[in-house]
């Protein structure tokens, strides 16, 4: 039987690391917020063939000269052999009739073989990207309280409230992760992103619950007669194949999908699988070694403190 507790340190210590290295990456890279949230404007063009999106920003950057970033999107509905490209343009003021006059004869031009054509415009409000992102926040924020209370009530029995605020800790660990992944890799921060949090939120705390539930039924059945870390590892123990079977499959049905948007080109789909992918594997780790464990610590610091009252 594995040790969770008696090793919490090492866990411990590997999270921190992890964290350092995504907060280092924070300040080297920065933040990129795509237009949704920024604000700025999207010209989406359709081609047959492939074009390089490193080609394309610089084109347009030359054009507009500004920083702008292109991904690849899956092909279009009807027209399977044709694929989208999609140039963000952040910024306050819109791209102009001209420019983008200018932009789509330049990008035919030089891609003459590849029939390229415009395929929609799309601007965003700095007002509108700014709401968009708070209620994206809103979102994740209802959904934790909303966790929060129902671990409370759930689990009386093992002190809830506790309980609660321990799998919280654990979710912040996932979500910074996810976060760090979009800030190390250079995504930008749009949709994706809220709906990845949202996925992760969900995905972390059922495997949280599934330990708390185990910890709950082993308390009941060796109170008295197992310490409390010893429930706990036992608990941790006996979960431990069907986190990871769970975790472990899921994985590999998103690295699927993650290598065939490289080998496809599609950015949009890649920049989306390979946080959620981090994202289900951080929560595997983080609900087998962190809950478990710092719910153990807190109930032997009560334990300290009501036997010093005494």
């Amino acid at each position: 039987m594995i040790k969770f507790y008696k090793n919490r340190k090492w866990f411990y210590i590997i999270s921190i690391c992890l964290m350092l290295v995504g907060i280092v990456s924070l300040f080297i890279r920065g933040v990129e917020l795509d237009i949704q949230f920024s604000g700025g404007t999207k010209l989406s063009y359709s081609y047959t063939g492939d074009i390089s999106n490193a080609e394309i920003e610089t084109l347009v950057g030359d054009i507009l000269g500004k920083k702008v970033s292109a991904q690849t999107q899956t092909a279009v509905s009807d027209e399977s052999d044709r694929k989208i490209i999609v140039i963000s343009v952040g910024g306050t003021s819109s791209v102009t009739t001209e420019q983008l006059d200018e932009i789509t004869n330049k990008i035919s031009s030089d891609y003459a073989d590849n029939a390229v054509e415009l395929y929609e415009t799309q601007s965003v409000e700095p007002y509108i990207g700014k709401r968009f992102f708070t209620n994206g926040i809103k979102a994740m924020l209802i959904a934790m309280v909303l966790i929060v209370i129902y671990v409370t009530l759930r689990f009386k029995m093992i002190s809830g409230f506790s309980a609660a605020l321990t799998a919280l800790l654990a979710l912040f660990h996932d979500l910074l992760l996810v976060f760090f992944t979009f800030v190390v890799f250079g995504i930008p921060i749009n949709d994706g992103f809220v709906a990845v949090i949202l996925t992760i939120l969900g995905y972390s705390v059922n495997d949280t619950i599934v330990i708390y539930d185990k910890i709950r039924y082993n308390k009941r059945l060796f109170s008295g007669k197992m310490s409390i870390e010893e429930i706990a590892d036992k608990s941790i123990n006996q979960c431990l194949t069907r986190t990871i079977n769970t975790s472990l499959m899921s994985s590999l049905a998103i690295a699927l999908v993650f290598i065939f948007s490289l080998i496809s080109g599609l950015t949009s789909v890649s920049n989306f699988a390979l946080p959620l992918m981090i994202g289900i594997i951080s929560g595997c780790y983080s609900s087998i070694t962190l809950p478990g464990t710092l719910w153990v610590s807190w109930q032997k610091f009560k334990g300290k403190k009501k036997a010093i009252a005494k």
